[in-house]
């Protein structure tokens, strides 16, 4: 309760200062908010609102690293993006399971500090299960970006967000009759070619926190890019039980994985791809989420 408590305190503490200018730490100066957005009005107005909002996103991103998100967990800095993730999982059954888009979805950066996400359809798909299909519930998220640097100088990157999940999706009945909340503080450092990013939250369900309510969750991740390749392996924590586990939680995977690009084909349009294999690290992970899955996405940042 006192984690929960403190990271919905900050993160109401971050979210207050939406509407100022928030300041953007980097090389040995301050830069604040508002200069990018004076910088934007102060553009040829021939450009369009348009040309001065692609402008305050490039210069938004300049301000940060340039390491690439992990499969599972969440990054730091802020994105302009489509994204599309895919999960193959093999449940404990034995059976197969599909999770099209996994809540995964449009990222735009809508103001110097902040990105909003939502979601594209998420569709469950479990073989021989029919009666289990169905579409997930809609995700939106905020981020607030408090502090960033580029690489080259004192390359890191921290923000905080909230995420929300719907309850309009029409899967089994259970968690997904209720809205889930989630705020989490996210981190990234980076040392050269070698990064680590981490994510530190709780989550909880309006009215269902018997079965989804969770003290906390973690996820980091650990980079090296080389070249247009960047091996990654993540250690990540989903549980969905109102138990102060750690070690032991049902939901606990390693996934070693492979990031591919970013690969440029037109002014700031870029694509990359990622590959990985996510397997359950303890036996409450198996029996109760799945004992391992493929995962497979795609970026498109624009």
């Amino acid at each position: 309760m006192v984690i929960r408590t403190f990271l919905f305190i900050l993160l109401l503490f971050a979210l207050s200062n939406f509407a100022k200018a928030d300041t953007v730490f980097w090389p040995g100066e301050e830069v604040a908010a508002q200069d990018l957005v004076e910088t934007m009005n102060s553009q040829d107005p021939g450009k369009g609102w348009l040309g001065k909002w692609r402008k305050m996103a490039a210069e938004t991103r300049d301000r940060q690293p340039k390491w690439l998100t992990p499969l599972v967990t969440s990054t730091a800095r802020l994105e302009q993006r489509i994204r599309y993730d895919v999960y193959y999982e093999t449940l404990p059954t034995g059976n197969k399971g599909w999770d099209f888009g996994s809540g995964k979805g449009v990222s735009l950066i809508v103001g110097p500090t902040i990105q909003f996400t939502f979601s594209l359809p998420e569709y469950l798909f479990f073989p021989g299960q029919g009666r289990n299909d169905g579409f997930a519930g809609e995700t939106f998220l905020v981020r607030n970006r408090i502090m960033a640097s580029p690489e080259g100088q004192k390359n890191y990157c921290f923000s905080v967000q909230l995420q929300a999940v719907s309850p309009l999706g029409t899967t089994i009945p259970g968690p997904q009759n209720h809205w889930t909340w989630a705020p989490t503080l996210l981190f990234g450092k980076g040392w050269g070619n070698f990064s680590m990013q981490l994510n530190f939250g709780t989550r909880w369900t309006d009215g269902n926190n018997t079965h989804s309510a969770l003290p906390y969750f973690y996820n980091v991740a650990f980079q090296y890019r080389i070249g247009y390749v960047t091996p990654t392996v993540e250690i990540t924590s989903q549980s969905s039980f109102d138990q102060l586990y750690f070690i032991n939680a049902p939901g606990l995977f390693v996934v070693p994985e492979v990031l591919i690009g970013r690969f440029a084909f037109k002014d700031d349009w870029k694509v990359y791809y990622g590959f990985g294999y996510q397997i359950g690290l303890n036996s409450p992970t198996i029996e109760k989420k799945y004992a391992n899955a493929l995962i497979m996405k795609f970026h498109l940042l624009f």
